[in-house]
């Protein structure tokens, strides 16, 4: 939500949903988080006057994403401040899926000689709680890049280095931001309210990130745990919080089957994959239908088979040398096909097609799918990161590759052939935890950091290619 136009919101919203428009749906859909603000580019689609903030509008690049235009609110204009407001108070309460479940309350960083805040922002801010009750606000600074610009300009004068200086003046803007929240903010709204910066230019990556992780947070504490997964699943800007998702998923729906397996009885072990496997993709919610097909199903569960196959683990890759090469060196030829060396052989074991029955070798190959799958999705997340664009067949096999051939994936299988079930129902959740988060630790985040490294700009990731 913001009260004025050109504070950034649609940049915003393209960013962290991966969104270039939205339309409106034969269908409503009020299942989703909602998420209230201005967005010209839909309104684009609208004569004037015409939007109307009962209205659902979806993006077809991100079903996920249900936006509610509010129009304009500017100086002096009352009416479309009114309107919203009657639309916050009667979805405060009713069916989960139909409640608004957060706010963001977009205002530009403050530049010399601006007002911060315009009239209808302070009479939104002073009935807060009359309105919102207790749906979260959070206060988003943006374009945080220029008012971090302007301070480096004041201070180019000092002989200071460029990294140097961005560091003074960013931590500069922190200070002045948290004394006009404190000053003009706070005394209005009469409670503590959450703020954060953000950017969506080049060297504010991480600002994004901390806005979706404290919107996620927000909506679980305040209003349910459901919709804080929703609205998860529809953000495209943070890698770790995809990750939180397919764990709480799958510890609500499946994971526990593991050790005593009665979700699992009576059916194949492919069935039981194909489920597990249509939950976590669904998660991290790609713009594409190739996740979902049988081919790519199939190498996923082919890639648990080398389990108990010998192999040496070269730690030191891992942790110091690039597990990428054999992909930099496909991306020497940006236009030629990426070849996945295992599909001209690629048939499944017996195991598969089987009746799942509890062992210690079936446990570890579930664990091993889920665990593979969640960081593919990973390395797939990093490699399109920024692209508002489908994602092809092309890319999931540069992803697969990436980690098929990396020494991360080696560990992660030495680690569940060395597993021994203990006692407790949690073992194998606590296992499939550990080794999904401990690779996205800081500590082993050299596999990411080289896959950041490829030079991707040359590759056409939405084409389509046989697998």
């Amino acid at each position: 939500m913001a009260l004025q136009t050109g504070v950034g919101k649609s940049t915003l919203i393209n960013r962290a949903f991966g969104v270039k428009k939205a339309v409106k749906p034969s269908i409503r859909r009020s299942d989703i988080s909602l998420l209230l603000t201005n967005f010209p580019q839909v309104s684009a689609h609208y004569r004037p006057g015409e939007a109307n903030i009962e209205t659902p509008l979806i993006s077809p690049e991100n079903t996920l994403f249900v936006l509610h235009d509010s129009q304009g609110f500017e100086p002096g204009e009352d009416t479309n401040y009114e309107t919203a407001k009657r639309f916050i108070l009667s979805r405060r309460s009713g069916a989960l899926g139909d409640r608004l479940h957060a706010v963001w309350f977009c205002l530009e960083c403050p530049r010399t000689g601006t007002r911060l805040l315009e009239s209808a922002a302070e009479d939104f801010l002073k009935s807060k709680k009359a309105t919102l009750g207790t749906i979260p606000l959070i206060i988003v600074f943006t374009k945080y890049d220029e008012f971090v610009d302007d301070l480096e300009m004041k201070m180019l004068d000092h002989d200071f280095e460029e990294e140097e200086l961005m560091a003074i003046a960013s931590s500069k803007a922190e200070s002045i931001l948290n004394e006009h929240y404190t000053r003009s903010i706070h005394p209005l709204a009469g409670e503590n309210l959450p703020h954060v910066a953000v950017s969506t230019e080049e060297g504010y990556e991480n600002t994004l990130p901390k806005l979706v992780q404290l919107t996620y947070s927000m909506v679980s504490k305040w209003v349910a745990h459901e919709p804080s997964v929703v609205s998860n699943m529809a953000q495209r800007v943070n890698p770790t919080l995809k990750i939180q998702g397919t764990i709480d998923i799958g510890k609500k729906k499946y994971w526990t089957a593991l050790r005593s397996s009665p979700n699992f009885a009576g059916h194949t072990v492919w069935d039981c994959l194909y489920v597990i496997h249509t939950d976590i993709v669904r998660v991290w919610n790609f713009p594409t239908p190739h996740l979902l097909t049988k081919k790519f199903r199939e190498l996923m569960v082919k890639m648990v088979e080398d389990l108990h196959v010998p192999k040496t683990l070269n730690l030191t890759s891992m942790l110091g040398g690039s597990p990428v090469t054999a992909v930099s060196a496909v991306l020497s030829i940006p236009a030629a096909p990426i070849v996945i060396p295992i599909v001209a052989g690629l048939v499944l074991g017996s195991w598969a097609y089987s009746v799942y029955r509890q062992s210690k070798v079936v446990q570890q190959r579930f664990i091993a799918f889920i665990v593979d799958l969640t960081h593919v999705m990973g390395t797939l997340f990093i490699i399109t990161a920024g692209r508002h664009e489908r994602v092809g067949s092309r890319a999931i096999k540069l992803a697969y590759n990436a980690y098929n051939n990396s020494a991360v994936k080696a560990w992660v299988h030495n680690q569940i052939e060395s597993y021994r079930e203990l006692e407790g129902r949690d073992a194998a959740l606590e296992m499939i935890e550990y080794l999904i988060k401990s690779t996205d630790s800081e500590d082993n985040a050299n596999y990411h950091a080289e896959i950041r490294k490829l030079v991707l700009d040359p590759v056409n990731l939405s084409q389509d290619e046989p697998w």
